[in-house]
């Protein structure tokens, strides 16, 4: 049975909270990992494990700074929830704060690179 995810957010991790009920997964925050597949593994466990319970997901993200690397692995761990749930039951959003052309164009990216529509949502700057 899936458990809720919670990753506090760290000096250069993102705060990553995992909710099985709602079948939501939310970012926010950098990420710059010194191993980035040991950050984002067990993100993809949850993924995995949740898609055996649930027909839905519903996917935020709030980056400041993304590294090349964990856009790689963030990329790699859409496209598991998109190979693990139905196209027509994801919800991808994507934010970004008003003026970062960066982390609103790797949104973009992603859109392009993914089936499933992305909300790209600019955010006034906290």
């Amino acid at each position: 049975m899936t458990e809720n995810l919670s990753i506090k957010e760290g000096k250069n991790t993102p705060k990553v909270t995992g909710n099985k009920n709602l079948s939501e997964l939310i970012f926010k925050g950098n990420s710059y990992p010194e191993n980035v597949l040991q950050f984002y593994t067990p993100i993809l466990n949850w993924v995995e494990s949740l898609s055996s319970e649930k027909t839905e997901i519903k996917v935020e993200c709030q980056f400041y700074y993304i590294a090349s690397s964990s856009v790689i692995a963030f990329l790699k761990l859409l496209q598991k929830i998109e190979s693990s749930f139905n196209k027509e039951n994801i919800s991808f959003t994507w934010k970004y704060e008003e003026g970062d052309d960066d982390i609103k164009k790797i949104g973009q990216d992603y859109s392009t690179i993914l089936d499933t529509p992305i909300k790209i949502i600019e955010v006034e700057e906290s």
